[in-house]
């Protein structure tokens, strides 16, 4: 029921009495009293148009269980004892001064400063609970020595009333005769006294004296909207985005992906965008990376753009980035580099993930390279191709030259282990073949792999290694080409065949 609904409620309890009725001093002092403060402006509205006692014994009935009933009353109660018997000066009473309503509205600050004469600002002796319910008091509020007390409320409490971490409220005696009167704060006061009252009000239903009694009926609650999709803020990134994805890319930028399980046993998913020496795209032609990627469904799921600088490796260009999918499927990931808002390379690629479990086992795919180096330190953990100080750069154009060295890396996940050595006992054999003949061989061999965690035992081994092209007794003539690999795990007796396409030029 809304104020307005509420405020007739209660008047009809007026209309009823009598235009000569009025409240007793009694009833009257109780609305003048330290519950002023704890009122709405519709409340305290309604307070004011009540002619009975009658009337304001349902008003009180209703304010409270509006509250949380008698817990509720007890607490305030046990507050407006102790700002009496501690705030009291002259003829007024602690409940209603200015300390009075900061207790009232706020409760007990988490700590009290004070500063008084010339001893500077101190910090007040620790509070000392006394019997009560949900209120703490303490004597640090009191200090009659100090010229003036501050209030701190910090921490979560302080979020939820003020807004802010940490907010102060400064009492001041003037006259050094206990008469704290607040110095005007630096933040909204009335705001803030608002939304306390407004928080305590735990049953907004209830309306009139019938309602007491009524169980709370439970709320329906409010869908929340639905979150915006992520989204590029750049637009002219965004427009280069949604054209890449109908085919209409920017320059010749290339993408490539692995999927990988990280010494920890969490499964991630490295994306490059390669740009290839033959692009003419300079080092320094970028300044920011932007991606999207898209489920099956066409649904955006993940997506931003933040400051990049490509890396040069042997001539091309690289940039990449580990991205995380909610589950297995097939998927559109598009990246993109700009400079100045203004896209320089963009390119678009239908990738298909299927997450691997921590104890799966088994391999990556194979990956061709030109260049793996190490790192002058060791990366963290699911950094996009990288695995403590090895650096894995992909030949996502997969264009090699005679002068190359044909590297290859492949993870193996939790092989069987030799009881032995506690090491993985592997073989491995590779082929080239160009047109379906194999041109170069060599035979299943014992196979030299190291454990991606540093440590020996279960988990993720590293199998890489090179062929060097200048080296071979036939140099490989230009051409299409197939590297063809098996690997044995001796222990387990499962083998696994990978294969991946290269080119020779020049």
């Amino acid at each position: 029921m809304n104020t307005r609904n509420l405020f007739a409620a209660v008047a009809l309890f007026a209309l009823a009495a009598g235009a000569s009725a009025a409240l007793s001093p009694e009833k009257a002092k109780w609305g003048d009293g330290p519950v002023q403060f704890l009122m709405t402006k519709e409340e305290a509205a309604q307070w004011k148009t009540l002619q009975t006692d009658a009337d304001a014994d349902a008003f009180a009935t209703v304010f409270w269980a509006r509250r949380g009933g008698a817990n509720a009353k007890a607490d305030q109660e046990a507050r407006w004892k102790y700002a009496d018997e501690k705030f009291s000066i002259g003829n007024t009473k602690g409940s209603v001064s200015d300390r009075g309503r900061a207790l009232v509205l706020f409760g007990v600050p988490s700590k009290v400063l004070r500063a008084g004469g010339d001893s500077g600002i101190k910090q007040a002796p620790p509070r000392q609970a006394t019997a009560g319910r949900d209120t703490t008091i303490s004597d640090a509020m009191v200090d009659p020595s100090a010229v003036q007390q501050i209030w701190v409320y910090e921490g979560d409490a302080a979020q939820k009333i003020f807004g802010l971490p940490k907010v102060e409220i400064r009492f001041i005696d003037a006259r050094n005769k206990g008469d704290f009167k607040m110095d005007p704060p630096r933040f909204d006061f009335g705001a803030a006294a608002q939304k306390a009252v407004a928080a305590m009000i735990v049953r907004p239903d209830i309306v009139t004296i019938a309602d007491v009694n009524k169980p709370q009926q439970p709320v329906a609650p409010v869908a929340a909207p639905p979150p915006a999709p992520p989204a590029v803020k750049t637009a002219a990134y965004a427009a280069a985005i949604d054209a890449a994805k109908g085919g209409k890319g920017v320059g010749s930028g290339m993408i490539a992906s692995a999927e990988f399980v990280s010494p920890s046993g969490d499964y991630y998913a490295p994306v490059m965008l390669f740009v290839p020496r033959s692009s003419g795209v300079a080092a320094d032609a970028a300044d920011t990376l932007f991606w999207a990627v898209d489920d099956a469904a066409g649904k955006r799921i993940m997506a931003g753009e933040e400051p990049a600088k490509l890396t040069a490796s042997h001539g091309d260009l690289f940039i990449d980035r580990t991205m995380t999918v909610p589950a297995a499927g097939k998927y559109t990931v598009t990246i993109g580099l700009g400079k100045a808002g203004a896209p320089v390379v963009v390119a678009s690629n239908a990738l298909d993930f299927n997450p691997i479990g921590k104890d799966a086992s088994g391999t990556s795919k194979l990956i061709l390279s030109d260049n793996i180096y190490e790192l002058t330190e060791a990366a963290p953990e699911k950094a996009p191709f990288a695995f403590g100080k090895l650096k894995i750069v992909p030949k996502v154009d997969a264009v090699f030259t005679n002068k190359d060295d044909l590297n290859y890396f492949v993870e193996i996940n939790n092989p069987g282990i030799d009881t032995a050595t506690n090491l993985p006992k592997l073989q491995m054999g590779i082929e080239l073949l160009s047109k379906g003949q194999t041109v170069s061989r060599l035979p299943l061999s014992e196979a030299a792999v190291g454990p991606l965690s540093g440590k020996p035992g279960p988990g993720h081994y590293a199998l890489s290694d090179a062929i060097p092209l200048s080296k071979m007794s036939k140099p490989l003539p230009a051409g299409d080409y197939t590297m063809k690999m098996k690997i044995v795990d001796t222990v387990t007796k499962q083998s696994y065949s990978l294969e991946q396409s290269f080119k020779i030029t020049g």
